[in-house]
């Protein structure tokens, strides 16, 4: 003989049911609330994009060596940073680094029309990614 269900079982899931789900938000309404973070102790890094190099004492080839180097490193960190394509790359890496080299002929230039004293003229190429 096969079992009949008797009418009060759906009533009785739904009872449960409900008495389930008003546990539950007299739980969540007695949890004490988030706390907020505070904007000052969230810290966003970023990769440098911008580079100095110290020229005074170098030979040129040594100068153009770090200028390559860092003009590859600054491009990359921009593309780290989500501010250049990547293949874009090589054209910001040849464009730093023909900048830098430009800036360091003129402070050259400058050096020999200064009588040969780096101390009157800058001794820092800066390199930039933008």
């Amino acid at each position: 003989m096969p079992a009949t269900r008797s009418p009060a079982a759906p009533t009785r899931s739904l009872a449960v049911l409900a008495s389930t789900l008003l546990a539950s938000v007299a739980i969540l309404a007695t949890a004490p609330p988030a706390q907020a973070q505070e904007l000052s102790s969230v810290t966003v890094t970023r990769a440098p994009t911008h580079e100095a190099i110290i020229i005074r004492g170098k030979d040129a080839r040594v100068v153009r060596q770090e200028v390559r180097r860092a003009a590859s490193r600054v491009c990359r960190n921009a593309y780290l940073n989500h501010e250049l394509e990547v293949f874009y790359l090589d054209w910001c890496s040849t464009a730093s680094a023909d900048k830098a080299m430009t800036r360091y002929r003129a402070i050259l230039k400058h050096n020999r029309l200064a009588g040969g004293d780096f101390a009157q003229v800058s001794t820092r190429i800066v390199l930039s990614a933008r």
